[in-house]
């Protein structure tokens, strides 16, 4: 009889365990459901798509007077990819996207109307870019597996340097945003990368980016005085995010490192 009693008492304890868990699960399904039906131009006018498009265009002529034609589209299009992943994950949050802009040999962003709510959010917002990059970059790269044309090996490369670049903890980047629900010490490293490039290979848009992301560290500052709430990152999103952040960067390095090898077999000396 006391053996019984134990395991009748078990028996709901394991269920409404059990049931809490689906529930969860359930609960983080519907939310995935509603992202993937989000639609990350919702919002946009004549104007926005009148500015993405012909930015677009003014970046692709830039591009192609140094670069072939197709690499430069191919290079784009990976970029407006990763675009769209921020604008995705603005519209998932409930946020407003403003414009979509290219700007030749920097890169292209997108504005909001609606500020996030809180550095995890924002985090989020900036992880979506590289990823979504990234998936648009490994497309590439398996299209030139089944063609085996070294055009879409190129543009799968430029397709992970970017992103990866992109990942670098400095502000006015997506690593930036990242890092600052990371902790934001990570910025020393960004920071400091920025002083070197800028010693070695002085130039104007280096200093240019080395201002702008002062700039952005000054901001945070400001903020955090006047809205701590918003800094305030469990420990759990702050370990959730440096996985993703971490295994990313990893990912991008690999898989640089592999296509710019086999892109070297391809062009020997």
């Amino acid at each position: 009889m006391s053996e019984e009693t134990p395991r009748r008492r078990l028996f709901p304890r394991v269920l409404s365990a059990a049931l809490v868990a689906i529930g969860v699960a359930v609960l983080k399904l519907k939310a995935f459901l509603i992202t993937l039906f989000v639609n990350p131009f919702e919002g946009f006018g004549a104007a926005q798509y009148a500015i993405a498009g012909g930015s677009m265009i003014v970046t692709i002529a830039a591009y192609a007077t140094k670069f072939r034609l197709g690499l430069v589209v191919g290079f784009v299009l990976v970029t407006l990819i990763h675009e769209i992943g921020h604008a995705f994950i603005i519209r998932a949050k409930g946020l407003r996207a403003g414009f979509m802009v290219f700007i030749p040999f920097i890169g292209g962003a997108v504005t909001l109307k609606d500020q996030p709510r809180s550095a995890y959010d924002d985090a989020q917002i900036g992880l979506a870019g590289p990823i979504a990059g990234t998936a648009a970059s490994l497309v590439s790269l398996q299209i030139f597996k089944w063609t085996s044309n070294p055009l879409y090996l190129l543009i799968a490369f430029t397709g992970f340097i970017l992103n990866l670049i992109n990942l670098l903890p400095i502000g006015l980047l997506d690593g930036g945003r990242i890092s600052a629900a990371i902790t934001k010490w990570m910025w020393l490293f960004g920071g400091g990368a920025l002083v070197y490039k800028a010693i070695k290979q002085p130039n104007p848009l280096i200093f240019l980016i080395l201002f702008l992301a002062a700039f952005q560290v000054y901001a945070s500052i400001v903020r955090e005085k006047e809205d701590k709430s918003f800094y305030d990152v469990t420990l759990g999103q702050r370990a959730a995010l440096a996985f993703f952040y971490f295994a990313l960067v990893v990912f991008l390095g690999h898989q640089a490192t592999m296509t710019l090898g086999r892109l070297a077999s391809m062009n020997p000396r």
